[in-house]
Parts: C-alpha cells; sequence; structure tokens
C-alpha cells in the first residue's frame, strides 16, 4: 500500500512555448530529505544527455514554462521564514497546512523570484494559496494572471504577476463566493461564484466592450467538480466566443459548441461522438482547437487535424491499443507532443513524439517501482436482465493462485459519473491482496448520454442495483470466482449501492464498505433543499433522479439502507469524513444507529477534519486500511 499511494518520483513534463525545449521535473526523496531537480533537453535531439537545473530540498508539485527563457516551479512549503511549520488551528487542534508557492528562475536556476514574494502586505505573504494561474497571457511573456485571497475585502482578486521579479499588480476583484474565473487574451469573460457548499455555481459572464457581470445561469455542480448543464472548455480565435460542453435539449450526448458570450446564443456543433459524452477538448495556446476528447473504455479523441489522427492512431498501436494516451503538450505546429501515457498496469509515464522524424522518446515514469507489478484489467460486456448493454471491467491479480478468487464488486460514486480502462490505486490494493475486482456502468452512469443516464432516475436500489448484481452473476458464472468469498464496497452513491446491495441479495456478500455513502434518501434530499434552497438546481436534481418527498414517499424509503438494516447480514464498515459537504455525515451515523439497534455487526470510523473528495496520502492510508481489515477479516 506505501508503494501505491508513494509521491511520484517524475511530476511532469512541459514543451517551452517556441516547442524548441523539453523540461521535466523530477524528485528523489530519501526519507524526509528531498532533492529536486529539472532535466531540460533541445526537442530536436530528445535522446542527448539532459541539462539538470537543481532546485534543492523543496516539495515541488509541477513545473510550467513562462516564456522560452524561464520556468515556473510550483512548490509546497511547509515552514515559514522563522521555521515555524505552517499551518492553522481549531481550538486546541493545530493541522499542518502547506503554503502553495510558485517559484520562477532562469533555465540555469539563477534569478529565481517567489511570486506575490514582492508584496509588502504581510496578510498577503501570510496566505497559504498563491499558486493558482489563470491565464499564462502567451502574447505576454514577462506576465501572466493570477488569483489570490484579498483579506481586506473578503474575496478573490486577480493579479496581474511580474514572473521575474515576482511583483503583483492588483488587475480585478471578485465577489463573494467567487472561486474562479476564465479569459479570453487575457480578459475575464467569464466568473464563476460558488455558494457555501460548492454545489451551486453561479457562472456570470461578460462579453467585449460590456462593462458589468451578468448572472447566465446558477449550474449544480457534482461530488467531482462537474458542470451539470454547460462548462466552458477552451476558448477560440474569435473575441467573445467560447466552446462549451453542453447537453441541449435536441442533443442525446454532450457535445462542443460555440457559445456567443454578447448574445447568450449556442452555435453550430464543434465535436461531438454517437453514444459518447465529450466533455474536454484539446487546445493550444492561440486557442486553436486540436482535438476533443471522449471515453469509449479507453480515452479516444475526435481530431481537427487529419495528420495528427494518423499519428495518434499510429501511437496507440505502439501501446498496444492498450493504454489511455492523453495530449498532455503541443507546440504551435502540432508537430511535437508530450504524450501521458496509462494503463491499468502503469500509472503513468510522459513521452515525446516528433511527427516529422516520427521519433517516439520516453521521458520517464511516474512511479517506476510498479512495473511490472501490477494487476491487469479486462473489459467485459454484460447484458442486463432486461437486455440493456452495460460496460464493465474485471481485475484480475497478478500470479498464481489454486482455486477461485475472492471479489471485491466496486460501483462508482456519481452516480452520473462512470468507470473505464485505467489506473486506480484501491482497485490495485485489493488486487495486491489477491482479489479480484468487478466494476460496472450501470443504467444511470454518466458519459453515455441521456437516455441511458435517464435510465437510472428513481431507479435507486432497484433497476441501478440490478445492473450491479447481473454483472456479478456474469462473473461469477465463469467459475473464476468463489461464491462464498464477495464483498461490495464503493464511496458516495457507490457506498450506497454497497449497502442496497447488502440488502436486495444479503446472502450475496460476506463484507460491506461504504465510504461517505447516501443510506436516507429522506433526509438527503431535505438537506439538499435546507442547504441549496427549495429552487436550486442541485434540489431539483435531486428530486428528479432519487425522488420527490411528497410524491415519490413510499419509494425513497423503500430504497433507503437506514430504512431496512435488519435485512442486512454481512458485517458493514462505515467511513465518513465530518466536513464532508456532498453527503452529510449524519447520512453515516443514521446508518450506524440503525444497524446497531438492527443488532447487526458494523464499525463506523469518522474522520475529522476529511471532506468527500481530494484526499491526502494519510487519509487515502487510512481508508484503504480500515477497508483491507474489514473484508480480510470476513474472507477468512
Amino acid at each position: 500500500m506505501d508503494e501505491i499511494l508513494a509521491p511520484p518520483s517524475l511530476l511532469n513534463a512541459a514543451l517551452s512555448p517556441n516547442g524548441q525545449q523539453l523540461a521535466c521535473l523530477w524528485v528523489e526523496r530519501h526519507g524526509e530529505q528531498l532533492k529536486a531537480f529539472v532535466l531540460l533537453q533541445p526537442a530536436d535531439r530528445p535522446r542527448d544527455p539532459p541539462t539538470v537545473v537543481l532546485i534543492g530540498d523543496y516539495d515541488v508539485q509541477r513545473l510550467e514554462w513562462a516564456s522560452d527563457e524561464r520556468l515556473l516551479i510550483w512548490v509546497n512549503v511547509h515552514k515559514d521564514l522563522d521555521g515555524k511549520v505552517t499551518g492553522m488551528r481549531a481550538g486546541d487542534l493545530f493541522f499542518e497546512v502547506p503554503l502553495n508557492r510558485v517559484l520562477s528562475m532562469n533555465l540555469d536556476g539563477s534569478q529565481s523570484a517567489v511570486l506575490f514574494g514582492g508584496q509588502d502586505s504581510k496578510t498577503m505573504r501570510q496566505e497559504f494559496d498563491l499558486s493558482t494561474v489563470i491565464d499564462f497571457l502567451s502574447d505576454d511573456p514577462d506576465h501572466i494572471l493570477m488569483q489570490a485571497w484579498d483579506s481586506n475585502k473578503g474575496c478573490l482578486a486577480l493579479y496581474k504577476v511580474n514572473t521575474s521579479t515576482g511583483e503583483a499588480a492588483f488587475f480585478e476583484r471578485g465577489a463573494q463566493g467567487t472561486y474562479s474565473w476564465f479569459t479570453q487574451n487575457g480578459v475575464p469573460m467569464v466568473r464563476l461564484d460558488a455558494n457555501r457548499r460548492g454545489t451551486v455555481v453561479s457562472m456570470f459572464t461578460r462579453a467585449p466592450g460590456d462593462a458589468d457581470w451578468k448572472l447566465y445561469r446558477k449550474l449544480r455542480r457534482d461530488e467531482l467538480e462537474k458542470f451539470a448543464d454547460i462548462a466552458v472548455v477552451g476558448g477560440t480565435s474569435e473575441s467573445g466566443v467560447l466552446l462549451v460542453s453542453v447537453q441541449r435539449d435536441d442533443d442525446d450526448t454532450r457535445v462542443i459548441r460555440r457559445f456567443n458570450l454578447k448574445s447568450w446564443e449556442m452555435g453550430e456543433i464543434v465535436a461531438s461522438h454517437a453514444g459518447r459524452d465529450i466533455d474536454t477538448v484539446f487546445i493550444d495556446e492561440r486557442s486553436n482547437l486540436v482535438a476533443a476528447a471522449f471515453t469509449e473504455d479507453r480515452l479516444d479523441y475526435t481530431f481537427f487535424d487529419p495528420a495528427l489522427k494518423a499519428h495518434y492512431r499510429s501511437l496507440a498501436k505502439f501501446f498496444k491499443n492498450d493504454a489511455n494516451v492523453v495530449l498532455y503538450d503541443a507546440s504551435l505546429d502540432h508537430h511535437r507532443l508530450i504524450l501521458w501515457v496509462t494503463s491499468p498496469t502503469q500509472p503513468g509515464s510522459f513521452w515525446f513524439f516528433d511527427t516529422a522524424t516520427g521519433a517516439l522518446t520516453p521521458l520517464g515514469e511516474t512511479r517506476p517501482w510498479l512495473r511490472d507489478r501490477l494487476a491487469p484489467m479486462s473489459i467485459v460486456k454484460v447484458k442486463a436482465r432486461d437486455g440493456l448493454d452495460l460496460p464493465a471491467y474485471l481485475t484480475t491479480p497478478v500470479g498464481e493462485l489454486p482455486g477461485p478468487r475472492p471479489l471485491v464488486v466496486f460501483p462508482h460514486g456519481g452516480p452520473e459519473a462512470r468507470d473505464s480502462y485505467g489506473y486506480n490505486n484501491f482497485i490495485q490494493a485489493f488486487a495486491a491482496k489477491g482479489w479480484m475486482v468487478l466494476q460496472v456502468n450501470f443504467r444511470g452512469s454518466g458519459g453515455y448520454g441521456r437516455a441511458f443516464a435517464d435510465a437510472g432516475r428513481k431507479r435507486w436500489g432497484v433497476e441501478m442495483q440490478n445492473d450491479v448484481e447481473d454483472a456479478l452473476a456474469a462473473v461469477l458464472a465463469t467459475g473464476k470466482v468463489d461464491p462464498n468469498r464477495v464483498a461490495i464496497c464503493g464511496a458516495s452513491y457507490g457506498g450506497y449501492a454497497a449497502l442496497m446491495g447488502a440488502v436486495k441479495t444479503p446472502a450475496a456478500y460476506k463484507a460491506v464498505v461504504a465510504i461517505a455513502g447516501v443510506t436516507h434518501l429522506d433526509d438527503f434530499v431535505a438537506n439538499a433543499r435546507r442547504e441549496d434552497g427549495p429552487d436550486s438546481p442541485v434540489y431539483e436534481y435531486w428530486v428528479k433522479t432519487i425522488g420527490d418527498p411528497v410524491a415519490d414517499k413510499a419509494l425513497l424509503a423503500s430504497n433507503s439502507p437506514a430504512l431496512r438494516a435488519r435485512e442486512i447480514q454481512a458485517p458493514v464498515l462505515l467511513i465518513h469524513g465530518n466536513r464532508d459537504g456532498i453527503v452529510p455525515v449524519e447520512q453515516s451515523q443514521t446508518m450506524s444507529k440503525a444497524l446497531k439497534n438492527a443488532r447487526r455487526p458494523v464499525k463506523y470510523v469518522e474522520l475529522k477534519w476529511v471532506g468527500h473528495r481530494d484526499w491526502d496520502r494519510v487519509t487515502t492510508k487510512t481508508i484503504l486500511t480500515e477497508t483491507i481489515a474489514h473484508i480480510e477479516k470476513a474472507f477468512a
């Protein structure tokens, strides 16, 4: 587990703006000691011995090019100038929290400067996060646009920062709740303001020539921080026109359209793929659309450059059509690419590809110590009992063991998220114990268009759960799984599915793990109404997806594991962070109490100061340790 969760040694790679130089950020770890450095190579000779630029004992995170002659390095600072550990207090408790900063330097490491480091304000120097870049200002190599907290006004503001001196000049102030902007040619065009929980986002627009911001729409933001209705994914070369991922009434899937900020009109479809949602695009530094991404089982692209499409197909073939080949960076002429390659057995590696020579050069692996040690995944096509096709994925541990294997069923969260063919820490940790792992994209999952998602509306605990059981039955029928050693584990909606699986088919599972799971549907919907408002897109979504508290009261009760605890036979582990803003911690508390009252075996672990997502390594290890111990005991 420590090896799986260990931080990477190669953090990222980047091409200089002119496409002439490669930079890779590395870090060596020797106990508490760190040695960070950059490897620089000419792009036309990528196999030459690199130039090493030593950064030193810094907790570096990533790098980008500020200009052809200057680098930006993101750093976590754990001690202040007086040597005191940075953090915050809550009563008598102290939590270590690093300061997030950006270091700028020349290519030989000289003339370094900390961005915002030249500010006179002591308050700003003490801010935890001064690392968010909003716009790299491709036409201004000496400056970038960054956001930082304005403590005097109690909101975020934009600053134009000199990358040579670190000096920041005030640019524009946001409103209370503003958390991000989207710019075009260095000018803020879209502003995003979130409510307290971060579940409702107000999207404001300001077209070229307009003085004031105008509210376009309030949007629901899901647990993966994706917008349900519309999301800005890129700019265009036309002023005031952006690219958005959107699903209108006449669209079965999410597509990419042009969006006019002045008229708020949606233009023609720029990119689409039959039966699959398109959520992201790859755009070069001049706002030229290169490709639009979608997921079949692996990542794929719709290309706008036929030559690049042919190259990509050759690259996919080189990786045996068994990897996710991500367009990570590109020169303006698109002749040179940096690729980020992952697969179930490869947590990540960087490659450089030159279209002119056809040369593909490895830049390094993020976690080389896991090479040839991870469990492979296979794609399984499952037919639901009503005939619906369900994509599923089965991970099989490395090595031979006599007899059928134990299995962990691992439903995803969302529920309008999806599983895909790729690397996952939890899956590999389970596989390292010798357990197979089954994932299924049940009806109601995202990524497959409107009809597939709508098939899960008000189907929690019934048809959606049937899909999980049908996938399990299909795998059991192969004879490769020990039916007496099957567990179910999930987080968020996956936690709900784990509990509801134990209710619906109690004899199927020997152990149940629900992490931050929904357990009492009526209480969950009521909380959304109370926290976000009865007219909010969040409450409207949950009523549509789970059920109306009045009209569907019986449905909500029938599909609530907390109200059916007596039907559960297997021992249950509940894990929940007490700072969860998506699924209230009371959901797991209620489930724990219900199981205890029903005299069913249950263990409840409440994690202090932990939210719904973005867990750090310590929290992730705690969750995995508790989960594996619980399942292992049941399998013994």
